[in-house]
This record gives C-alpha cells, sequence and structure tokens, in this order.
C-alpha cells in the first residue's frame, strides 16, 4: 500500500511536531527528579550517584546555544554556560579543586573581553564615519536623550552603566537596507524608538537582564534593524512611541529606618535622591498627674 505526500492523511502530515521550548525542558527536569527521588527513596538506585552529573545538563544548554542548536545562536551566553558547565563538571569528578564561586572576577574579565571584541569588529564604514552618521551615545550614572535625525545612518553603538540612554529613531534615513545597533548595559536601560517601517531582529544576549521589543511591524518596510550586544542586570527596550508620564531609568529604594525612606533615580535628567517621611505614629498621650 503506498500513501501519496500530498495527501493529507499521509503519516508525515499528521505526525504532531513538538516544539522545543523552556516549559518542555523544565518539565523534563521535574521529570527526571521525580523518578530518581522516588527511585532512591525505594531502594532501587543511589541519586546522589547520578545527579552529581547534573553539570552536564548546563554544558549541554551552553553547547546549544553557542552552535545554535534548536535556537538561535548566542556566542556570549552559550560560552558561559558552557565554561560554567565544565568546571562544575569537572569538580564533580575531582579533577579540579576550586569552586566555580572563588573565580569570579572572571566574569569581569569576560565581560570585559566580549565589549572589547564587539568594538573592534564594527564595520569600516562606522570606524570612519561622523557622529551623525554613526551615534556612540555613552551614559554613566546618568542620562542621555536624543533624537537621531541622520539622512545617512549607518549604525550605533549605545552604552548605558547605572543609567539610561533614550534614541528616538523616527526621523533618521539608512545609507542601506540594514542597521546595527550595539548595545552594552550595565545595571542601567537602553530605549530605542523605531519606525513603524522597520524590521526589528533582536540577537542581544542578557544575563540577569531582559530584552523587551514592542515594536509593530507594518510589513511594507525596506530597512532591518538588528540590535546586538550584552545585557547585564538591565534591560533594552525597543517600541514604536514614547509612553507619557514614564519613568525611564535606574530606581533604587532604601528603608532607612522607622517609616523613613530613601529612593534614588538615574534616568535621563541625571541622578536624583528623594526621601519620602511616611506618617507619623499616634501622638502620645498627655502626662497624668
Amino acid at each position: 500500500m503506498t500513501f501519496d505526500p500530498r495527501d493529507p492523511m499521509h503519516p508525515t502530515r499528521t505526525r504532531p511536531v513538538i516544539p522545543f521550548s523552556g516549559r518542555l525542558v523544565f518539565g523534563l527536569v521535574l521529570l527526571t527528579l521525580g523518578v530518581l527521588w522516588t527511585a532512591d527513596n525505594l531502594g532501587v538506585l543511589d541519586a546522589d550517584a547520578v545527579l552529581r552529573w547534573w553539570p552536564v545538563f548546563l554544558l549541554a544548554f551552553g553547547l546549544t546555544r553557542l552552535f545554535g542548536i534548536l535556537g538561535q545562536r548566542s556566542v556570549v551566553s552559550g560560552a558561559l554556560f558552557s565554561l560554567i558547565g565544565l568546571w562544575m563538571l569537572l569538580r564533580e569528578l575531582d579533577v579540579v579543586h576550586v569552586s566555580i564561586f572563588r573565580l569570579w572576577p572572571l566574569f569581569m574579565i569576560f565581560v570585559g573581553a566580549a565589549l572589547i571584541w564587539r568594538s573592534t569588529r564594527g564595520s569600516a564604514e562606522g570606524a570612519h564615519a561622523d557622529r551623525a552618521s554613526y551615534p556612540r551615545p555613552f551614559a554613566f550614572m546618568g542620562g542621555v536623550v536624543r533624537n537621531i535625525e541622520s539622512q545617512d545612518l549607518i549604525g550605533i553603538e549605545a552604552t548605558a552603566v547605572m543609567g539610561g540612554v533614550e534614541l528616538d529613531l523616527r526621523n533618521a534615513k539608512p545609507r542601506g537596507r540594514e542597521i546595527v545597533v550595539e548595545t552594552f548595559t550595565w545595571w542601567g536601560g537602553i530605549e530605542l524608538i523605531v519606525p513603524e517601517d522597520w524590521q526589528v531582529v533582536n540577537e542581544v544576549t542578557p544575563i540577569m537582564g531582559g530584552v523587551e521589543d514592542k515594536s509593530r511591524y507594518r510589513g511594507d518596510g525596506v530597512t532591518t534593524l538588528v540590535v546586538r550586544g550584552l545585557v547585564v542586570m538591565g534591560g533594552v527596550e525597543i517600541k514604536n512611541a514614547k509612553t507619557p508620564g514614564e519613568f525611564r531609568g535606574v530606581r533604587v529604594g532604601v528603608a532607612t529606618g522607622g517609616s523613613r525612606r530613601k529612593e534614588v533615580r538615574v534616568d535621563a535628567t541625571g541622578v536624583t535622591i528623594t526621601r519620602e517621611d511616611g506618617p507619623s505614629g499616634p501622638a502620645s498621650p498627655p502626662p497624668t498627674d
């Protein structure tokens, strides 16, 4: 019996495709742990002898990110997770005797090397372009708000360290069909306001941070905006319009005791420190004779 591949009842058409997602991975982890601990409680096997190999999963996750297996390729996060997983695996096998937590300054070296690599791999056009065609806003414990109105835009390099950068690109025109925005945030935020006829491609690597793309592509434009970079304990937001009354920056609240509270804000206007006193308690009764 033969099947026609165009037949909707063909086995290759009716077979469901299981998507690879974070929910699937988390479910497999819970299922595996449940089976191992149940077997350990019943005396079937020693769960500790199996769980000592858990860094293999961290190493496998890093390799999938590094080589783009089952998803988007990310060299920075892939290499980071691969190195951490490999080191923890060697520690479990008693090959190395130094904890990974004692090597935390290597994270600073890793981030610094990534910044240098991203800065030196820029295009030749960007290296010889003027500030209008290739802006490089930098915010440190402060903020930068800029309207990019260049009619010959090549690319952008935005950096925010404990501060914020806001770039409005709605009046800009690109030189070619693709614009690359290199971003770096450390305890800060970068906000990009783009036209609706620009297609946004997100290639940012977040580490304890996040990237939110709120842009709406109309589908009739020819410009592609590629957003790359590294986000460390910060955020990058991409949208088509400003939100009135929205606070953009870093806000930290500190309790100083009692009902008093101090708040530190770092936004486009700079650093602002405010102190708030809560409602006072009930007045003490007058002394009685």
